[in-house]
């Protein structure tokens, strides 16, 4: 994994594959090409998902959690279209899952050690990691992240 030279972000590769819809919320796999995905740095942290809604990476951070003692990889990602986009739970599901392929899976590879979950969050403005944003629409997922592959968890 590289940083891009204008950004403290580790940026993972590109052309992950588009995770399948289903129609109801259950446990699925997100598969991942990982040497495909850890081959390349994008030169614009930018990715359209399945839902068409344009998104930016902001960062990845490897958080502890103090009271569970488990070690989440968090990805933090702006979409400034999110709060205007109205889809459904299934086409929400399949963007965090492309995500998660996308950034979560080589931020976790390259975590010191294997994360307890990896979070997704999106959201429309930044928005400072903790902090209450009442104004801010928010979008969160939670996976397990097993074998290289992520498997959606419901908090």
């Amino acid at each position: 994994m590289r940083e891009r030279p204008d950004s403290d972000v580790e940026c993972a590769g590109q052309n992950a594959p588009e995770p399948s819809t289903r129609g109801r919320r259950t446990p699925r796999l997100a598969v991942v090409a990982m040497p495909a995905l850890l081959a390349a740095c994008r030169d614009d942290p930018g990715l359209a998902l399945p839902s068409g809604i344009e998104v930016e990476l902001i960062e990845t951070l490897t958080e502890p959690q103090p009271f569970s003692q488990e070690t989440w990889v968090v990805v933090r990602v702006l979409a400034p279209g999110l709060a205007e986009q109205e889809i459904s739970v299934e086409a929400r599901a399949a963007d965090t899952d492309a995500l998660c392929a996308e950034w979560g899976v080589p931020a976790a590879t390259d975590a010191p050690e294997p994360p307890d979950q990896i979070v997704i969050q999106m959201m429309s403005e930044t928005v400072e990691r903790g902090r209450a944003a009442p104004g801010v629409a928010q979008a969160f997922a939670g996976y397990r992240f097993e074998n290289g592959l992520c498997i959606w968890e419901d908090f």
